[in-house]
């Protein structure tokens, strides 16, 4: 019987239509209501199911497949294992299944580039062996965020070096990647150093994505331009670039 439950309540809600994403409307949230609560457990529970995933998402494609490990004694062939994924404004919105029936069953966490966004949390909703040992089940937060790029070119006159540097942000709506305004550094690493030190910081692209800085240096530097997290995105570094 709860092979069957666990079965099914995966499938409803990895079925289920998700949300469209709503970038202003986006906000991490608590990792973990008060009120969210698992099956109830057994007393005789043997141990925990620990459930691993990825738990800092980039959606930069129309779908991405991720895919989940367990661990303990519910790591078996003949275990059945759930876990749902509950946004704290939406409810559940995603499931990871593991099962030895069903050819879905193999951990795999389904992300659609219309995926809600922020702060989530997977709980356990039963785990247990072919010989009816049952497991408790650990929580897993995670944030989920847009994918950003940022670009950087190069150039020099003599001693005085141009940085170009260029923010992009991943659209659910054409599946591609945009030019946008956002917040970046422009960062240096002497040669034969593995340290990144910050060159010229708080800096914003216009609205066409750019922003360009020129100094005085003599020496080889190599150069990157990074992007700081935002509520939708996370923070990235460019290619590096050497003058």
């Amino acid at each position: 019987m709860i092979r069957r439950t666990l079965t099914a309540a995966v499938a409803v809600v990895g079925l289920a239509a998700i949300a469209p994403l709503s970038a202003s409307a986006a906000r991490p949230g608590p990792v973990m209501p008060p009120s969210l609560k698992g099956p109830a457990v057994k007393a005789e529970a043997a141990g925990e199911c620990t459930l691993s995933v990825p738990t800092r998402v980039a959606i930069g494609k129309p779908e991405i497949t991720l895919y989940g490990k367990r661990s303990g004694g519910c790591n078996v062939a003949d275990n059945t294992s759930g876990w749902l994924l509950h946004h704290p404004s939406l409810g559940d919105v995603n499931g990871i299944l593991f099962d030895p029936v069903d050819p879905l069953g193999k951990g795999q966490w389904a992300v659609p580039d219309t995926h809600p966004i922020g702060t989530q949390t997977w709980y356990g909703i039963g785990s247990i062996n072919g010989d009816g040992t049952e497991f408790t089940q650990n929580n897993v937060p995670v944030t989920v965020k847009l994918a950003a790029g940022a670009w950087i070119s190069s150039s020099r006159t003599a001693d005085v070096v141009t940085l170009k540097g260029t923010s992009l942000l991943y659209s659910v709506t054409t599946n591609s990647y945009f030019k946008r305004s956002a917040a970046g550094v422009f960062q240096f690493r002497e040669k034969g150093s593995t340290v990144w030190q910050t060159l010229k910081g708080g800096l914003w692209t216009n609205s066409k994505g750019e922003v360009t800085l020129s100094y005085r240096y003599s020496k080889v530097r190599d150069y990157r331009f990074a992007l700081y997290s935002t509520p939708i995105s996370w923070d990235l570094g460019s290619a590096v670039t050497t003058r």
